[in-house]
């Protein structure tokens, strides 16, 4: 009877404490290979046509979101801007629209005054009724076109704007491919830029690793030489779908690097589990 009794604690006991024992896997065997990658890359192009007049930056430097990097050729484009630019401040046409709606009601208030007095006829009342609903539409029409002159300086220095090519993100220009005075078109690329703060450390693990790692969990990722050292980042996607071909399922972990002292490209390894000191450690004690 006392052997039945520990054979069924026993099994409670594999029950229990079953996935404890899974999850010590990754314990025994928490370090696994990885790359580091830049967290955006972008192939940069222009939506219009054009050829360059200048290329602002070089391969290798650093720009933040909004720089200028090429400025196409706008001779024509400027000319636009500023003949919309002093159509939509010329206020003639309005001013001299207003003042005619204005004395055209004046003659019109005049008229119905007479009217009534039987100094004019009916004719006469019509007449006048019509040149003030003519000069009150003339001014209606100056307004319209005002408005529509301030449109067209708006879409001209739109157009203009579209000359000048800025950076979408912060990061390095890993590639340009053109130089001043070579023809952009529509369907090339012009810069390859990639953001490196943060970077994402991709991983492929095991199946038998499922289930163990946790969105938002830390992780210590070690470069390979001639970086070296250990850095903490955390675990930002876990892939929901393991590939049946090769029984593996892949991780990304997003690692801070402001100082930009670690480059994309290279191979680390990387530990779920591990209590290495990392370099923001040390740099605290």
């Amino acid at each position: 009877m006392i052997k039945v009794l520990r054979a069924i604690s026993a099994c409670c006991a594999i029950v229990l404490f079953g996935p404890l024992a899974s999850q010590a896997q990754i314990g025994e065997n928490s370090d696994y290979d990885c790359l580091i990658e830049p967290s955006k890359t972008i192939e940069l192009g222009s939506s219009i046509r054009g050829v360059a007049d200048e290329v602002l930056v070089r391969r290798g430097e650093a720009v933040n979101k909004g720089d200028v990097l090429v400025h196409l050729e706008s001779a024509v484009q400027k000319a636009a801007v500023e003949l919309a630019r002093t159509r939509s401040k010329n206020t003639a046409e309005l001013v001299s629209a207003k003042e005619s709606m204005k004395l055209a009601k004046k003659l019109l208030t005049r008229f119905e005054g007479l009217y009534i007095d039987k100094n004019i006829s009916q004719q006469q009342l019509e007449e006048a009724e019509s040149q003030a609903a003519i000069a009150e539409s003339n001014w209606e029409e100056a307004r319209e076109n005002k408005v529509l002159a301030e449109l067209n300086l708006d879409q001209a220095q739109a157009v203009l704007s579209m000359r000048t090519i800025r950076s979408p993100i912060a990061g390095i220009v890993v590639d340009r491919m053109i130089e001043p005075g070579e023809l952009v078109t529509e369907d090339q690329f012009i810069m390859k830029l990639a953001n490196l703060d943060p970077l994402h450390v991709e991983v492929i693990l095991p199946s038998t690793a499922f289930g163990q790692i946790e969105s938002g969990s830390v992780a210590t990722v070690m470069p390979e030489e001639p970086i070296g050292g250990a850095f903490k980042g955390h675990v930002d996607i876990v892939d929901s779908i393991i590939d049946a071909a090769s029984g593996t399922f892949r991780v990304r972990v997003v690692l801070p690097n402001p100082e930009g002292k670690l480059p994309a490209g290279l191979s680390c390894n990387i530990d779920f589990n591990s209590d290495a000191e990392t370099e923001a450690d040390q740099q605290q004690s």
